[in-house]
């Protein structure tokens, strides 16, 4: 009777076949050396990479015009910083999150509700965008733009009529600086042709059709909240042929110097302390500290001698005071201040 061999002695052999392999014929290593690797060593080398493929949402946009959404709205995040800091006196950070694809009713299931939820007209294509702020930010900037500190609200709730006509002026100014960064594919008009608090009651598109999300982080102080931008695939079907990256990097280095424009009409809102002082005399601290009512201190410079017109405590301008038509004390500027 021949001998059943038992589980233990079958994985012992079938570990011993899997170690030894087969035993090369002569000659046979020699030719192999010659031949290189056979056809299934060359199988076995080539990597097949694999991704994965969602048929219920395909990508309507390709890599490259990810890649110059993602540049352009870059661009209008550090021009819409430099103008919302301008807007709201008070240093703003405006950040790109992120650009990625997903359905419409997905993004509207990600925003707050009650929010300020924006359609964006977008002649001469026809369509919309949706644009949605953060109420962690309304509130907070329209606070800063009457006049408050900026703080943030601890019971979120809807905008009344007059907040959001207050609050127009923050997205008219979002939609200028998203005007010139589009500029370079096309000349958008944008207008405001709806406003909700409610996300569900604007419908741009389908619930199913896909949108290009595009996130930003917003910054004023202890403040934080985000922006939401979506467009719709389907708009950019007639343009993806402008989506050209050479065509967008040469619109890119092309840009300076309209962002310096842009820079300097920021910086001409902002407010700097200015005053007239007299200088060119010394005093010792021994003299300073007896100084009392009626002491007279001699100047170096004669009375009618041109005095220092300083900007932020920098010398800048020269002139002298005079008196104006209401006999009010005013300062004539006779020229810039020379270097010594």
């Amino acid at each position: 009777m021949a001998k059943i061999l038992s589980q233990e002695e079958v994985d012992a052999l079938l570990r011993t076949h899997a170690t030894k392999g087969p035993r090369p014929t002569p000659g046979s290593s020699a030719q192999a050396a010659d031949k290189g690797p056979g056809p299934k060593a060359k199988k076995a080398q080539v990597q097949k990479k694999v991704s994965i493929y969602n048929f219920r949402r395909p990508d309507r946009v390709s890599r490259e015009q990810m890649r110059s959404l993602h540049f352009m709205h870059d661009r209008f995040a550090r021009n819409f910083s430099s103008s919302l800091s301008a807007y709201l006196r008070t240093i703003t950070e405006v950040n790109l999150v992120s650009v990625e694809q997903l359905s419409y009713q997905e993004f509207l299931l990600s925003v707050p509700d009650p929010t300020c939820f924006n359609a964006i007209g977008i002649r001469p294509l026809e369509g919309a965008f949706a644009l949605e702020v953060n109420p962690q930010l309304v509130f907070p900037m329209i606070d800063k733009m009457l006049g408050g500190p900026g703080e943030p609200l601890k019971n979120l709730r809807t905008m009344t009529d007059i907040e959001q006509s207050i609050f127009d002026g923050v997205l008219k100014l979002a939609l200028e600086d998203l005007k010139e960064s589009w500029r370079g594919i096309v000349d958008f008009d944008f207008k405001i042709q709806a406003k909700e608090t409610s996300p569900q009651l604007i419908q741009i598109v389908a619930p199913n059709e896909v949108v290009l999300l595009v996130v930003f982080e917003v910054k004023m102080g202890p403040v934080v909240g985000m922006i939401n931008l979506a467009i719709p695939s389907i708009i950019l079907e007639p343009i993806a042929s402008r989506f050209d990256q050479e065509m967008f990097t040469g619109y890119k280095k092309s840009s300076t110097f309209q962002e310096a424009r842009l820079l300097m009409e920021g910086l001409k809102r902002c407010d700097m302390t200015v005053g007239a002082e007299i200088r060119g005399t010394s005093l010792r601290v021994s003299d300073i500290l007896k100084l009392a009512e009626g002491d007279l201190i001699p100047l170096n410079k004669r009375f009618d001698a041109l005095l220092d017109l300083t900007v932020d405590g920098v010398p800048r301008y020269q002139g002298f005071l005079a008196l104006n038509n209401i006999q009010k004390r005013v300062f004539q500027v006779t020229g810039a201040r020379q270097e010594s």
